[in-house]
């Protein structure tokens, strides 16, 4: 994977200004000799600009030449409409600039068989204003995206903690100061930006259905938000995704059960259990999180030793505590904004993290009213 910094300083800023003469320059190719600009998505979160590559001598249907991309997948801060959202720019560019220092620091340092699979990087680079990665197009790989209106099965979500157990498993014990891009408190900045906003995204009209624990009492929601920020046992620290929802998410399109992770944007280092809890929780329906969440625990629990990570039991106390508290987490969907995720999409996912607030009690825990497990 290359990055360049001083291509950084004249990235496009908008999807007009991809030319072929910057493609050839981030992919190192002189060879590319047109593109075709297939798709393009402005309105979520990071823009995403869909490019198919042609080589020379070769027809524009051609495959790619052996090693080289023909489907790739801009990925940055192309929507100025988006930079333009009173608030955002600031807090997008520190999300858009950290997953580009996840792949550039961190996944480019692993060894070829790590247990972690992530999507293919060709290129990723940042500056003051920008932040742009060139990957793979996994829609063109054969893989669906997650999506956060519906749920899954068991066996994806099994899948799904195989995966987390893999990045934990390599990082066990880190504590930020491995490398500097992970020196700035990203989520926890990131939730306190959010939660100054309780009025627009809590009480407003057309905003979810809370329960009462968590909408009613906006200091001791608070109070639980800063305990659980300030609490998180550092005996299960690693390098966590920090937003693995089921929307961030990839599966086989022809099977479900595979499950991979997309949207490194929220990457520090925390509790594992923030990673295994946020997950868990997406993919599931309710009652099927209830029936099997702690089965789901166990399997984690055995592949991060297998991975190389510590050996730990349901049955300590510790990891429960750590995945109750852990569920707090969901408060982060409860206040994303509709500019940023659909109503459609936050209404169906708030719901799965309300019932497991609720059901384990994590606001009373947070909020030193604890209650029996």
């Amino acid at each position: 994977m290359a990055s360049n910094d001083n291509l950084a300083l004249v990235m496009p800023n908008t999807h007009e200004e991809v030319t072929l003469s910057w493609l050839q320059a981030i992919l190192d190719d002189k060879t590319i000799s047109a593109f075709n600009m297939t798709d393009k998505r402005m309105f979520e979160t990071t823009s995403k600009l869909y490019i198919t590559l042609s080589y020379d001598g070769q027809d524009a249907a051609a495959d790619a030449p052996a090693g080289k991309p023909k489907h790739i997948l801009l990925k940055g801060g192309f929507s100025p409409a988006m930079f333009a959202t009173p608030g955002y720019k600031a807090l997008l560019l520190r999300v858009f600039t950290q997953e580009v220092d996840f792949f550039n620091g961190f996944v480019s340092t692993l060894p070829a068989d790590s247990r972690l699979q992530v999507p293919k990087v060709w290129w990723a680079a940042a500056s003051p204003d920008q932040a742009i990665l060139a990957m793979e197009d996994l829609r063109q790989a054969g893989f669906v995206f997650g999506d956060p209106t519906r749920t899954y099965g068991l066996a994806s979500a099994l899948s799904g903690v195989e995966q987390l157990a893999a990045l934990h498993a390599a990082t066990w014990a880190w504590t930020g100061s491995e490398h500097a891009w992970l020196a700035s408190p990203m989520y926890d900045v990131t939730m306190r930006s959010l939660f100054a906003m309780w009025e627009d995204l809590i009480l407003a009209d057309g905003r979810p259905v809370l329960p009462g624990i968590i909408r009613d009492d906006r200091a001791r929601t608070n109070r639980a938000m800063e305990t659980y920020l300030g609490s998180r046992n550092p005996r299960f620290r690693c390098l966590v995704h920090g937003d693995p929802h089921s929307g961030n998410t990839y599966l086989n399109a022809q099977d479900e059960s595979k499950v991979r992770f997309l949207d490194w944007q929220i990457v520090h280092v925390g509790t594992a259990f923030h990673d295994v809890a946020y997950f868990v929780t997406s993919m599931l329906t309710i009652e099927d999180r209830r029936a099997h969440e702690w089965t789901i625990i166990e399997h984690y629990l055995a592949a991060l030793a297998s991975a190389g990570g510590p050996a730990l039991t349901v049955d300590d106390p510790e990891v429960r505590l750590e995945y109750r508290k852990a569920q707090f987490t969901g408060l982060g969907w409860m206040l994303t904004p509709y500019a940023m995720q659909s109503k459609e999409r936050v209404v169906a996912i708030v719901a799965r993290y309300a019932a497991a607030i609720v059901d384990h009690k994590t606001i009373e825990l947070l909020s030193e009213e604890p209650q029996d497990a």
